[in-house]
């Protein structure tokens, strides 16, 4: 008898709970207090992180985000008090902790349910950690490749570099292309101290023990040292690429970018930020492609990542985490997704086409991460770029250079 007494008032109970609920009538979540944050950021990137900002608004309604464009060079020296968050290089990790500039995110990252850590290319996120603690989340990813001149290789009936070339291949096309009569040239380096670092890691060579946790340099390593001796013999030896006296002789103010824009080079490095001549003076005025680095021993593709942090002086954290959480997933302009998810999807091919997508996803299984804590090793990395234009100068053997580096060295 006692349930049946009770069923009618439960029954009412639950009956005024759901018209409640259903006018409004129960007390509902707060909404969040409105919000100012300011963002550091490259200028060249203002427009693009403006568009963003409307679709952040529709989700997060109360946090106004206020941009604040600088030069690149001026982010690897941001303060904590320049902005509330900023995305800078990853070589500025070392320095923003020793100041306690930054703030650990490892506590957002293990409270946001939305944050696939997984879907970031291995050791992008690894960068950043130290010690247990995660200090900034990857941006974007900028990865050398080889790019080359359609026109010039059709002309000399040269194969176009592809995917799985090694530098037998390299060397091959480089000598098709190479026409001293026309004053071509089958290869030129983008940026010197990069490109010779790439061809040892193809090798097997090593100029750190460990580039993840450096302790101490190995210049004078055989491997590091046969791979210059290569290296160096596309100048000296096979005559495919331009030394430096080449250059002044050919190209205006001694300026190997005008060799490449004039169109009378084949095959060049430089970063994936450069397609198309975006960073430099004028746009490439030819047909051209694009492909991963050549292969030797294994593949290697020097690889930059540029970082999301937040300030330690924020009084907002919470809102930077939404603000940065949210950059992090969507699809960049200029440089490559560090997420995988980003890379392979049917938007990024559309965005960027077919070749340079799949250019992008073999060059990141095979990426090179310099740790930010080679900041630290700056005077050694000094006298490997000395000993590096001994040999490209003609000056000294590959040996010789890397046995003087290493002996000059601090952390042998």
């Amino acid at each position: 008898m006692r349930r049946t007494l009770l069923l009618p008032k439960v029954t009412v109970l639950v009956a005024c709970v759901l018209a409640l609920a259903l006018t409004g009538c129960l007390r509902s979540t707060p909404t969040p207090e409105p919000v100012t944050i300011s963002f550091a950021h490259a200028d060249y990137d203002t427009a693009y992180l403006q568009r963003l900002l409307e679709t952040f608004g529709e989700s997060y309604p109360y946090i106004t985000v206020e941009l604040r464009p600088k030069r690149w060079d001026m982010l690897s020296g941001i303060g904590a008090g320049d902005a509330d968050a900023f995305v800078t290089s990853q070589f500025a990790l070392s320095w923003l902790s020793e100041q306690g500039s930054i703030l650990d995110l490892t506590p957002f990252i293990e409270q946001d349910q939305t944050f696939d850590q997984e879907d970031f290319y291995p050791g992008t996120l690894g960068l950043y950690m130290r010690e247990g603690k995660t200090w900034a989340i990857p941006a974007h990813v900028d990865l050398m490749v080889m790019y080359y001149n359609q026109d010039l290789l059709d002309q000399y009936d040269a194969p176009y570099p592809e995917i799985g070339w090694d530098w037998d291949d390299l060397l091959a096309t480089a000598m098709l292309v190479r026409d001293p009569a026309a004053d071509t040239f089958g290869y030129i380096t983008g940026i010197e101290a990069f490109d010779a670092l790439t061809f040892i890691y193809q090798h097997g060579g090593h100029i750190f023990d460990d580039l993840e946790n450096p302790t101490r340099t190995t210049f004078d390593d055989p491997l590091t040292i046969e791979a210059l001796e290569w290296y160096a013999d596309l100048y000296y030896r096979h005559d495919v690429a331009p030394t430096q006296e080449q250059i002044r002789q050919s190209f205006t103010r001694g300026n190997p970018r005008v060799g490449i824009w004039i169109g009378r080079v084949g095959m060049w490095t430089g970063m994936l930020s450069e397609q198309g001549g975006q960073t430099w003076p004028t746009e490439w005025d030819m047909r051209w492609g694009v492909a991963p680095l050549p292969r030797d021993q294994q593949s290697t593709t020097l690889t930059l990542v540029e970082g999301y942090f937040i300030s330690a002086q924020t009084k907002h954290p919470d809102a930077c985490w939404q603000w940065i959480s949210f950059l992090s997933k969507q699809m960049p302009q200029r440089l490559a997704p560090a997420r995988k998810s980003l890379a392979e999807s049917t938007e990024y091919e559309e965005q960027v086409g077919r070749e340079m997508a799949a250019v992008v996803q073999a060059s990141m299984d095979n990426a090179l991460l310099l740790s930010p804590e080679l900041a630290n090793y700056e005077e050694s990395l000094d006298t490997f770029t000395q000993a590096l234009a001994a040999i490209m100068d003609g000056t000294s053997t590959a040996e010789e250079a890397m046995t003087w580096a290493q002996q000059q060295s601090a952390f042998k």
